[in-house]
């Protein structure tokens, strides 16, 4: 799967227009499911941050948001 060079997905998390779904018992857990498009994210986990990224609307890191 291409990863587009969008960041509207990013834009919008960062700018706090869209909530990422947590669960409270599991808040630093990667998003599986994109906000914006309710699709399936391919998630990359290490075990000190992670990486989700949208089909449509780009990539987005553990590192930018404040955790």
């Amino acid at each position: 799967m291409k990863i587009p060079d969008s960041t509207e997905l990013a834009d919008a998390v960062l700018a706090g227009d869209v909530d990422l779904p947590r669960d409270p018992a599991r808040p630093y857990d990667a998003p599986r499911i994109c906000p914006l498009c309710q699709r399936r994210m391919i998630v990359k986990v290490s075990p000190m941050s992670w990486e989700a990224a949208c089909s449509r609307h780009g990539i987005l890191r553990s590192e930018w948001l404040e955790l």
